[in-house]
């Protein structure tokens, strides 16, 4: 197999995975996940993210009072095996330094699934509270977390957008809107009361 199709295969097996055995994830898998960070691209190479390992089963339980999905607890944080806080310096002279702590997120995830681990970010969360426990200094931002762990279950395969519906050539073609329309549609107010109980019950 050639190795371009390799990481196509990476990427499309990625999931956000919200249900975790609570299992620790190895220090030598972890290296990877981060080495895969670090070589993330940043503008003017100013790498401005800090990653902060979190594997202590008390302090994510912590971690995870302070996540949230709408009104509810995100759970799954709890569970997790480990939790990477994702921090990015806004002085470190990156313009773009929130795009570029996000590319070095991803590439961490897709490391975690090559090697078997389950991963999903978490972006609703208290930045101020997260700070004080994990005593980050104040210029940092907190960009996001990602819990890694080993999947209970399976996830289901996420729909996607054809191409012929996001792609365009030399310039934007409205002939393609009303597939974005039929996308909307699909999200509306039973698609967010569908996720708020699958969030309530676990099952997201």
């Amino acid at each position: 197999m050639k190795e371009s199709n390799t990481v196509l295969d990476v990427i499309k097996t990625r999931r956000s995975i919200r249900k975790f055995d609570g299992t620790k994830i190895t220090e030598e898998f972890m290296q990877q996940i981060l080495e895969a960070g670090r070589w993330a691209p940043s503008g003017a190479n100013a790498q401005p993210w800090r990653f902060i390992v979190v594997t202590e089963k008390e302090k994510i339980k912590s971690i995870a009072e302070c996540c949230y999905y709408k009104i509810f607890k995100s759970r799954h944080v709890g569970e997790a095996g480990a939790v990477m806080v994702i921090c990015a310096d806004p002085d470190a002279g990156s313009q773009t330094y929130l795009l570029d702590a996000a590319i070095a997120g991803t590439n961490m995830t897709l490391m975690a699934t090559s090697l078997g681990i389950g991963s999903c970010w978490i972006g609703a969360f208290e930045e101020q509270n997260l700070k004080n426990m994990l005593h980050i200094p104040g210029k940092l931002k907190i960009i996001a977390l990602i819990v890694f762990g080993y999947e209970v279950g399976k996830a289901s395969l996420t729909p996607r957008l054809p191409l012929s519906s996001i792609v365009h050539y030399e310039t934007y073609d409205y002939k393609n809107e009303p597939d974005t329309l039929t996308r909307k549609k699909s999200s509306g107010p039973s698609s967010v009361l569908g996720k708020l109980l699958r969030v309530l019950f676990n099952r997201r």
